[in-house]
């Protein structure tokens, strides 16, 4: 550094402030988004922090205005679209008004997900948003006593704040596809964590459709499978052993009709012509497979919009709705035709 070079490695807002030649007062207001400030001092402002490399202390912001400014999610995973998407709308919704997004994995543990809940409520995250509806016990307890709000998605929950829809119906919509095609022996590729409430409720759902036409999903044609390409082939490779195979399978997510459809197609056989293959989510590359995808869409821009909109609305004092549901649509697709 030259000799007599300000040094800006720890510029302070007074520093801010004289660079823009504007108040320390006004320096704070624009930095906390706390009162309406002209656009040229405004830009002045923003202009200077630019200039001097300043990183707002959020310590002090805390201390002075009781709010972090974050907000935070746990997920179970971010291998796929079914989390990423409404997280993505879920980020940029609560980035619009001024909040950061601290994230974390679970794993599908609800351990894990308590100790990172607990990790993001010891930094004080000001909201939460969580997936689905089955947790440590501990978990809404350490939530209620630290006194901010939370919301569900993915599961409809009275008893909390949640964005989500019906799982057992919508799994009964797939079903009572398949069985109008004339399907009457039907298997399930999905995966199944005793804390993934979402993919019990797509089970339930398909058993009462099958129960009502007088039929069954038998226990082993019901097939545990992680969430990746390569185990959903060998999911489906077990269906396919030997004559007593199913003429439809449901599988629990895209990724996992994917893999299904790459072990149809090693065996030989034709979909849908012999055997008929849905999904669940509507990947972006559902339309694009070998046949097309028959799969469930879900409006997961919309969960995220909606999860984030609600905490806002919790933080800002205007409350909304408790329980938000959102849309599905059954998409048929090339991927399911008549039973063979």
């Amino acid at each position: 550094m030259l000799e007599n070079s300000p040094d800006f490695s720890h510029a302070s807002l007074l520093d801010v402030a004289r660079r823009a030649g504007v108040s320390t007062a006004t320096v704070s207001r624009v930095l906390n988004g706390t009162a309406t400030v002209r656009e040229a001092k405004r830009k002045a402002v923003e202009r200077a922090c630019e200039e001097l490399g300043y990183v707002l202390n959020g310590a002090a912001r805390t201390l002075s205005s009781r709010r972090s400014m974050t907000i935070g999610a746990v997920v179970p995973t971010l291998a796929t679209e079914t989390f990423s998407r409404p997280l993505a709308a879920f980020q940029r919704t609560v980035h619009q008004a001024g909040y950061t997004l601290l994230l974390a994995n679970s794993g599908f543990d609800p351990q894990v997900e308590l100790k990172e809940v607990t990790t993001l409520l010891e930094h004080g995250v000001d909201a939460l948003m969580v997936v689905g509806q089955i947790h440590d016990p501990k978990l809404w307890e350490r939530i209620e006593r630290k006194g901010i709000p939370c919301v569900q998605t993915w599961s409809l929950d009275a008893a909390h704040p949640s964005v989500g829809f019906d799982n057992i119906a919508v799994a009964r919509q797939v079903a009572d596809h398949l069985i109008a095609l004339g399907h009457t022996r039907i298997a399930m590729i999905v995966g199944t964590p005793p804390s993934n409430d979402r993919v019990s409720g797509r089970i339930v759902g398909t058993r009462e459709r099958l129960a009502e036409a007088r039929l069954e999903l038998r226990p082993d044609w019901l097939i545990d499978s992680a969430f990746s390409l390569d185990e959903a082939r060998e999911s489906m490779l077990r269906l396919l052993i030997g004559d007593d195979r199913p003429t439809a399978v449901i599988c629990g997510n895209d990724l996992l009709a994917f893999g299904a459809l790459l072990a149809a197609n090693a065996s030989g056989l034709r979909v849908p012509e012999d055997l008929s293959i849905a999904g669940f989510n509507d990947f972006d590359y559902a339309a694009h497979l070998s046949p097309p995808l028959t799969t469930v869409r879900v409006a997961l821009d919309q969960m995220g919009e909606c999860a984030g909109g609600y905490l806002l609305g919790e933080l800002t004092g205007r409350p909304g709705v408790r329980l938000t549901y959102i849309d599905t649509e059954l998409i048929v697709r090339g991927s399911t035709g008549p039973a063979p």
